[in-house]
């Protein structure tokens, strides 16, 4: 089936939502009522009830940590009809990423769903940064450093930084947008930046610091949704028992895993085997799980054991027995293993077992295409449907922006003047009669020579000799208008690179007000 691909928005203000927004209450309807007729289990227990202790479990840990960020939240139902999700890194997003988390509230508002952010914290990250326009003294782009990553480090894994760090990424930021001649921005960032300056106390870890003060900013825009990070979520008992059936049947799951991913790049033409994300390894008796290990507070790759002695293992030791008399669920609980999902299977176990929507980016909404097929293939249902967002929102910096075709028709003009300047006479205007009379006997008698060359038995080389002499003059007629053209394509690629600075659409979202994006959700 051929599937319509999400483009970003390219207009100020313009929202993306695919499929409309006026369906995605009808659609969480839907995926509802059809994941209620499903009949299967994973590791022994039934779906219907394995679901609803997802859901429930997701609610009361989201609640838990909500509760921790300060911020008023919307009443929770203990068992909603509906449960809406999105999610993301915990990172200073730009205001299409932003715009999936007004949207959620305002479809849990209008459909009285409980509705849960996923703070993506077991995720790796280079650098923890703002970036923005500035003039020192050219326009280009500043960046300030909140944090800097660590080698198979993940945000959960972060400390939070000490006020002084903090004090300084935000007098770096407010000096960089001081060049600007947009004051509201720096504003904005101040006033985000006093949410950060309080939440360093509250904060366990980098990701809680930037959730914390992120919705702390939001408060006026009377967001109530919850949050939840991964990293919870992967210690609840549901997700627990999705690991282990996985494991237990991980040469079944990996080549389904596999060949979804495999299929994917065939049909969207993607050449290399990191993308979306890799296949997952097979080595004697081990396979690799979609998961991480966070247990020494890195990211370490998680395998199953397969065979007589079924067990999870990372770092080439053994996590758990999942093969011993007990419950396998009980025993991973029991461990010290710190499970964290990998993409796709966070998206699974999102879909699967807690969402009746989840709300992708342009980017997700391409990559949980494998995970519509893994979950088709392995539990041979039909897949929840979900809904892709996102936002475009340039910064009110009165910016040109310089299209691609502007550049392109430029240099073309000047191409077509250096090989063939008798097609340019219509574009010129001459200084004198004599000059426009030349060019169009120098213009005629190329036409001549192009028709001779082609005749047969004509002197060839002569004849191209001379085409190119006339190409010469010509090319001599009109040296005023190349220059002028260079000049202005020199102009034009000095001004689109500027543009490309002041009209970049992933700016964070702490340089614009949290109403304005809001109502670009309404």
């Amino acid at each position: 089936m051929a599937r319509a691909r999400a483009t970003t928005p390219a207009g100020h203000g313009e929202l993306l939502a695919q499929p409309e927004y006026g369906t995605w209450a009808d659609l969480a309807r839907a995926n509802a009522a059809a994941a209620a007729t499903w009949d299967f289990s994973l590791a022994g227990v039934p779906v219907q009830a394995l679901r609803a202790a997802a859901r429930r479990e997701a609610l009361e840990r989201a609640q838990t940590f909500s509760e921790r960020m300060g911020v008023s939240l919307d009443p929770v139902a203990d068992d909603p009809e509906l449960l809406v999700v999105t999610g993301h890194q915990p990172e200073f997003y730009h205001p299409g990423i932003w715009v999936k988390d007004f949207l959620l509230q305002r479809l849990a508002e209008e459909t009285g769903a409980a509705a849960i952010d996923l703070v993506v914290d077991s995720d790796g990250f280079d650098t923890l940064e703002v970036h923005s326009p500035c003039l020192h003294p050219e326009v280009r782009v500043c960046r300030s450093y909140l944090a800097v990553g660590t080698a198979d480090g993940c945000y959960a894994c972060a400390p939070v930084p000490s006020l002084r760090d903090i004090e300084g990424f935000c007098a770096a930021g407010a000096e960089h947008l001081s060049t600007v001649p947009a004051p509201a921005l720096g504003h904005h960032f101040a006033t985000f930046c006093e949410k950060l300056i309080e939440a360093a106390g509250r904060a366990d870890n980098v990701a809680e610091l930037v959730t914390f003060a992120r919705r702390a900013y939001e408060a006026s825009a009377e967001t109530g949704y919850l949050e939840l990070p991964v990293t919870s979520l992967a210690r609840s008992r549901a997700f627990a028992t999705l690991l282990v059936h996985m494991a237990l049947d991980v040469r079944r799951f990996a080549d389904v895993y596999n060949r979804a991913l495999g299929d994917y790049r065939d049909r969207t033409g993607v050449r290399t085997a990191a993308q979306p994300f890799p296949d997952l390894k097979s080595d004697g008796d081990l396979v690799e799980l979609p998961m991480w290990d966070l247990r020494k507070g890195r990211r370490a790759a998680m395998w199953a054991r397969t065979g007589a002695r079924p067990a999870l293992l990372s770092d080439g030791e053994v996590l758990c027995e999942l093969g011993g008399p007990g419950d396998p669920v009980d025993a991973v609980l029991a461990s010290a293993a710190r499970p964290a999902p990998k993409a796709l299977s966070l998206t699974l176990f999102s879909r699967l077992l807690v969402a009746d929507l989840f709300i992708h980016g342009v980017g997700g909404g391409r990559y949980d295409q494998v995970t519509d097929d893994v979950i088709e293939r392995y539990f041979g249902i039909e897949p929840p449907a979900f809904v892709v967002a996102s936002l475009t929102m340039y910064l009110p910096l009165g910016a040109r922006m310089v299209r691609d075709e502007e550049v392109e028709a430029l240099s073309m003009a000047l191409n077509r003047l250096k090989h063939n300047p008798d097609q340019m006479r219509a574009e010129v205007e001459f200084d004198s009669a004599d000059e426009h009379a030349a060019a169009s006997r120098l213009a005629a008698e190329k036409t001549d020579l192009v028709a001779a060359i082609a005749a047969t038995g004509a002197d060839k080389k002569a004849l191209g000799l001379r085409i190119r002499a006339v190409n010469e003059e010509l090319a001599g007629l009109f040296e005023p208008y190349r220059r002028q053209l260079a000049a202005e394509l020199e102009q034009l690629m000095g001004m689109k690179a500027v543009s490309e600075v002041l009209t970049d659409r992933t700016y964070p979202f702490c340089y614009w007000s949290p109403s304005e994006v809001a109502d670009k959700a309404r």
